[in-house]
C-alpha cells in the first residue's frame, strides 16, 4: 500500500487529515461498472462492489485509508478517523476492528510483515509510533528515535525488516519485524532532509525506494538497507508535481503519480525517466499498486474513479458508484491486489466504505504443473538429494497471481522449498515459473507430501514422493533410569 501525505497540510486549515496516496495514466477510456454490495462479483473487469458492514464508522471523523493483504487471507485496513485497524473477508464480510493501544493514533499506511503480522504507521506527531498486529488483534506499538515522526508509508524490505518514511524528519526509518515490545525504530536520514519522503517500495538493486516532496521536490530516492542514500533522481518534471505513490511494476520497473500534474511516470532502476500524458477531467493519481493482470491499478482521486494503466502506457478508468466516494480533504490512500486477484481500495467521506474491483479471470486454456508427480527415489534418512524444479505453467492468455506454494500432507517436513520464483508472482499468460523441492528423509519407508500452488486460477497440485532407506535416527530414551530398566529387561533394547 502507498500513502502521500500533502506537504501543504501543515499550511491549510482542514477538517480531516490531509492525506494522500498515489498513481497513474496516458489515453483515457472511462467505464461505469457497479452491482449492489454483497452482490456476486461479475466475471467483467471493472465491476466495482462497495462494501459498507455494520462497524465501519459512517462519520465524519471515518476514514478509512491504507488498505493490504493480509497473512489471513483477509483485506486488511486503517481507519484513521476512528484509530482502528480492521479486517474484512474477500467475500465483504467478517468485519472485525481493533483499536490502537494507544489512543487518537491516526493508523495511516499498513502491509504484510515477513512475520506473519500486520504492521501499520501511526501518523499522530504527538504518538511518534509504527504499530505491530497479530491477525487476532493483539499489537505492539514502537516508537521512533526521532520527535514528531510522521511515519507514513510502510513496506517489507529486501532484507526483511520492516522500513517506513518519516514526513516528518527528512529520514527513512527500519525495525527488526520480531522486534520486542520497547524496541525502538532506527531512522537515516536522506541527502536532502528539506525534503519529506512520502511513499516507499521495496524495488530493484536490493534497496528501499522513495518519492520526495517539498519545495524542490518531484525526486526518487533510493537507499541502501544499511542506511545509505545512493542515488537521488529528478523524476517529476516541473514544479510543484505533487510526486506521490510509487511502486514496483510487473516491468521490473518503478511507477509513480505525480497527483498535481495528473500523470504517471516510470523509472527504470537505471535511473531513466518517462513521464505520461497528463490524465483527462481533473485527473489527480495518488495511490498505485501492481495488479495481478499484468497492469498497474490507481486511484484517480480527482475524477473519482479507478485506473488501470499498461506499461505500454494504455489507459481505462472505472467511475467508483458512490459521488465524490474520495473526500476533498481526505484522499484515497489505499489501493491493493487482493487474495482474489481483484482491486481493492478505501473509500472515505461521510459514505466510508471498501470498495472491490473485479479484475478478469484467466482466459480458456489450462494452469498446470510439471511434472505432476515428482518421484526421488531412495534417499538415505538425515541427508538430501538434489534438488528438483516443479514448475508451474500459465497456458491461459492472461496473467494469474500466485498467493501461496506450500507443502502438506503427513511427511510434509521431508519436503524442502527453495528459489521459489512464484510466491507473489503474476505470471503472465504463456509464461510460468518455479521451485525448486528437495527431499531430506526423517525416517526410512515411502515417504511422500503434495506441493500445492493456490493462484487466481485456482489450485494446482503436485504430489512428492521418495524412499527414506538406512535406519532412523534414533529415539531410544538413554537417561540413566532408562539404562537401568533396560538392564533388568523392565524395557526394551533400542532398536
Amino acid at each position: 500500500m502507498q500513502l502521500r501525505l500533502v506537504s501543504r497540510f501543515a499550511f491549510k486549515p482542514m477538517s480531516k487529515l490531509l492525506l494522500v496516496a498515489t498513481v497513474a495514466s496516458q489515453t483515457a477510456l472511462f467505464a461505469v461498472a457497479a452491482v449492489p454490495a454483497g452482490a456476486a462479483p461479475a466475471a467483467a473487469t471493472g465491476t466495482i462492489t462497495e462494501f459498507r458492514p455494520a462497524g465501519i464508522s459512517q462519520t465524519a471523523t471515518s476514514d478509512p485509508l491504507g488498505i493490504t493483504t493480509g497473512p489471513d487471507g483477509n483485506l486488511w485496513f486503517t481507519d484513521a478517523g476512528a484509530s482502528t485497524i480492521a479486517k474484512i473477508s474477500p467475500s465483504g464480510t467478517g468485519l472485525a476492528e481493533f483499536k490502537t493501544n494507544t489512543g487518537a493514533a491516526s493508523p495511516v499506511a499498513i502491509t504484510k510483515g515477513p512475520d506473519g503480522r500486520i504492521w501499520f504507521t501511526e501518523l499522530s506527531g504527538s504518538v511518534n509510533q509504527v504499530g505491530r498486529s497479530t491477525t487476532t488483534g493483539t499489537q505492539n506499538e514502537f516508537g521512533i528515535n526521532k520527535a514528531s515522526a510522521l511515519p507514513t508509508s510502510i513496506v517489507t524490505g529486501p532484507d526483511g525488516h520492516m522500513w517506513f518514511t518519516d514526513f516528518g524528519n527528512g529520514t527513512i526509518g527500519t525495525i527488526d519485524p520480531n522486534a520486542a515490545p520497547g524496541t525502538v525504530a532506527t531512522t537515516f536520514p536522506i541527502t536532502v532532509p528539506t525534503l519529506m519522503p512520502d511513499s516507499i517500495a521495496s524495488g530493484p538493486n536490493g534497496n528501499l525506494w522513495f518519492t520526495e516532496q517539498g519545495a524542490n521536490g518531484g525526486k526518487i530516492g533510493e537507499m541502501t538497507t544499511a542506511g545509505v542514500q545512493v542515488s537521488d533522481t529528478q523524476a517529476a518534471s516541473g514544479t510543484g508535481a505533487g510526486i506521490a505513490g510509487i511502486t514496483v511494476g510487473p516491468d521490473g520497473n518503478l511507477w509513480f503519480t505525480e497527483q498535481n500534474h495528473g500523470r504517471i511516470g516510470r523509472m527504470t532502476p537505471t535511473h531513466v525517466v518517462t513521464e505520461f500524458a497528463p490524465l483527462p477531467g481533473q485527473g489527480a493519481p495518488t495511490a498505485i499498486t501492481a495488479g495481478s493482470d499484468g497492469a498497474l491499478w490507481f486511484v484517480d482521486q480527482g475524477n473519482s474513479a479507478i485506473g488501470r494503466i499498461t506499461t505500454s502506457g494504455s489507459v481505462t478508468e472505472f467511475a467508483v458508484p458512490t459521488p465524490n466516494a474520495f473526500s476533498p480533504n481526505v484522499q484515497p490512500t489505499g489501493i491493493t491486489s487482493g487474495p482474489d486477484g481483484n482491486i481493492w481500495f478505501t473509500e472515505q467521506d461521510t459514505k466510508a466504505a471498501i470498495g472491490r474491483l473485479i479484475v478478469a479471470t484467466p482466459a480458456p486454456g489450462k494452469v498446470t504443473v510439471s511434472p505432476s508427480n515428482v518421484a526421488f527415489g531412495n534417499e538415505k534418512v538425515g541427508t538430501s538429494g538434489p534438488a528438483i524444479p516443479v514448475t508451474l505453467n500459465n497456458g491461459t492468455t492472461a496473467p494469474v497471481r500466485v498467493n501461496s506454494v506450500a507443502v502438506s500432507g503427513a511427511n510434509a517436513g521431508d519436503f524442502q522449498l527453495s528459489g521459489d520464483s512464484c510466491l507473489g508472482a503474476n505470471v503472465a499468460g504463456g509464461s510460468s515459473c518455479k521451485v525448486n523441492v528437495t527431499f531430506h528423509p526423517t525416517s526410512a519407508g515411502p515417504r511422500s507430501a503434495t506441493l500445492t500452488f493456490s493462484d487466481t486460477a485456482g489450485s494446482q497440485t503436485a504430489l512428492l514422493m521418495g524412499q527414506g532407506t538406512g535406519p532412523s535416527p534414533s529415539t531410544c530414551d538413554m537417561s540413566l533410569l532408562s539404562i537401568l530398566l533396560r538392564l533388568l529387561g523392565l524395557l526394551p533394547p533400542c532398536k
